[in-house]
């Protein structure tokens, strides 16, 4: 019989408030127009090749009306002589298999059905050549192949490493579009590295491949919506990712407070962060190239989203997870991507424990701080800010803030009989 229970179940849990935090909302509301409008203004129709195949790459993250991008995106295509397909663009992700990477595809709700066009996947790639410290460059044969590529990707702030190029359109051309091998490779020097291998990378591929085309660059605002669209040919994608990463960089949410004790996050995944739940707002880096956020004591995850497909990279910056979550990882995707990424601190074990409110239990116990002092988060996941539950001593330290607006008074969790939180506080607790 385990005597971790006699251990917390004297420690009580704080009653929390459902609490708005407000962000700017500039959001587009029609994306097909949107991205025929950007597309035509490119000029990129000038150079597509009429007759023939482009392949439209497609990458793993949870970006905000993906399927509609993709969509308008081939019909645009299409529309102007070609034949266009879908590639996916996400290095070693779904297992670093060709099946896995459409599986991806599949959750994030691009499938051949809703974007209109077939998808073909491999984990084939051809050698571009060798830089100048002998890094490899490699691309998707498939893509190679193709009479001409276009990626779609949205443009933000990685989770591991800071510089002028990050997430975005010339990270997907150089490990995207490299698949596990291109990936592979540009992990193996570290993320130190990242701001100088990438675009170094992303140029040796552009004079390569003349007929790279460009990309779509989305940008989000605080509120995970699309608020920007633009269409960038292929010599001016460079530029333009480094300008547009600037830019969603003021755009960033965040989480009120600067010191935390305890932060419960509901669900994590590859869907919600590349590092599965998002560093930039947990404060938790396990990358020594990346650095910023609140300072929080303990941090306790409680589920992987059914996209993550088990993957479950990430949950070493968190302190505490139930045994429903350790029992949903996929060791094989979670290791075959952090190998690839060489960051194998993202998958160090947490502390297991058997339900949610054991968990939370812990996390206050070991928090070392009065329960009428403790300053609690919670969050449905790193992706969604806008809705939060504040203990009561968080809600006072947050007293007069503009941004936050109370919803209701103190009241407890919910837990069912078998002791697991429930999930739809997010939907039946707020109104506005």
């Amino acid at each position: 019989m385990s005597i971790i229970p006699n251990l917390i179940n004297d420690t009580a849990i704080p009653d929390f408030i459902p609490a708005w935090q407000s962000f700017s909302d500039n959001s587009i509301d029609d994306i097909p127009a949107a991205v025929v409008s950007a597309l035509n203004q490119s000029g990129l129709v000038d150079n597509v090749p009429v007759f023939k195949e482009v392949a439209i790459g497609v990458g793993s993250r949870g970006v905000a009306n993906l399927p509609a991008l993709v969509a308008s995106t081939v019909t645009w295509f299409r529309s102007n002589g070609c034949r266009p397909f879908v590639i996916p663009c996400m290095g070693s992700h779904g297992g670093a298999t060709g099946p896995g990477q459409i599986k991806v595809l599949a959750d994030l709700g691009v499938t051949e059905e809703t974007v209109g066009c077939e998808i073909r996947a491999s984990m084939d790639v051809i050698e571009v050549g060798r830089l100048d410290n002998g890094l490899p460059v490699y691309m998707d044969r498939i893509a190679w192949e193709a009479d001409g590529v276009f990626i779609i990707n949205r443009i933000k702030t990685h989770t591991s490493f800071s510089g002028v190029h990050e997430s975005g359109l010339v990270k997907m051309l150089t490990i995207g579009l490299g698949k596990q091998k291109g990936a592979d490779t540009a992990h193996s020097r570290g993320f130190f590295d990242f701001p100088v291998i990438m675009p170094a990378m992303a140029t040796m591929l552009l004079e390569s491949k003349p007929t790279i085309l460009g990309g779509l660059g989305v940008v989000e605002n605080a509120l995970e919506k699309t608020c920007l669209i633009e269409a960038i040919p292929a010599n001016n994608l460079i530029t333009r990712d480094a300008e547009l990463l600037a830019y969603s960089k003021t755009l960033l949410p965040s989480l009120p407070l600067e010191k935390i004790d305890l932060l419960i996050i509901d669900q994590m995944g590859k869907n919600i962060s590349g590092a599965g739940m998002d560093p930039n707002i947990t404060g938790r880096h396990l990358s020594p190239a990346k650095s910023g956020g609140p300072t929080v004591t303990r941090l306790v995850t409680l589920g992987l989203t059914e996209e993550s497909m088990g993957n479950a990279t990430g949950m070493g910056n968190a302190d505490i997870i139930p045994r429903s979550m350790a029992n949903a990882i996929n060791f094989d995707y979670t290791y075959a991507n952090v190998i690839t990424s060489t960051s194998l601190g993202f998958v160090r074990m947490p502390m297991v424990l058997e339900t949610d409110e054991a968990v939370l239990r812990c996390g206050v116990k070991t928090c070392s701080t009065a329960i009428d002092k403790i300053r609690a988060i919670r969050i449905k996941d790193t992706l969604h800010l806008d809705k939060l539950l504040l203990s009561p001593a968080a809600a006072e330290a947050l007293s007069g803030h503009d941004n936050i607006h109370l919803a209701g008074a103190p009241r407890p969790l919910e837990f069912s009989k078998d002791k697991f939180l429930d999930r739809t506080i997010w939907e039946k607790a707020f109104v506005k």
